[in-house]
């Protein structure tokens, strides 16, 4: 007979838990390019090849699209989240009711400000929708580590 619990399956990460999984995994902000490329193919939800591996994959995905990085006098540096994306996975852009009946279901968010873009996220990657969501990371670091992705190139650049 087959153990119950075995079948049983973890608690979906939080929004905040994903975010910090996220960044903790992420290039520091000393390489500015390597974070923004890294931050564009790597959804809150997990890898893309974990992601494409499960049976019911989720028609979107939600990334970090601005940060405000800090770094404190006690070498600890604090990224705040600015704005994130949702991006409808390898589709034409849909309405805002499926956008917010997502993060409601997955994140248990109700943001106010979600935003239809006009263009593609990252590589062709789908059409996407914008929004902010508290979310704040901290860690301790080395200096240098002020920057901001509102700096960086568009989501739609390779």
């Amino acid at each position: 007979m087959m153990d119950p619990s075995a079948s049983v399956q973890p608690p979906a990460p939080t929004f905040q838990e994903a975010f910090i999984a996220l960044l903790s995994l992420a290039p520091g902000p000393v390489f500015p390019r390597a974070r923004q490329l890294y931050l564009r193919k790597y959804p809150l939800e997990g890898s893309p090849a974990q992601l494409e591996a499960q049976a019911s994959q989720s028609r979107f995905r939600s990334f970090l699209l601005q940060e405000e990085i800090q770094e404190g006098s006690d070498g600890v540096y604090r990224v705040r989240a600015a704005a994130f994306a949702v991006v409808h996975w390898h589709a034409p852009q849909t309405n805002p009711a499926d956008y917010l009946t997502y993060l409601r279901q997955r994140w248990l968010l109700e943001p106010e400000d979600l935003e239809l873009q006009s263009d593609q996220w990252f590589r062709g990657g789908g059409a996407y929708a914008r929004f902010t969501a508290p979310a704040v990371y901290e860690r301790q670091g080395a200096s240098q580590l002020r920057l901001s992705l509102a700096q960086a190139p568009h989501p739609s650049s390779s």
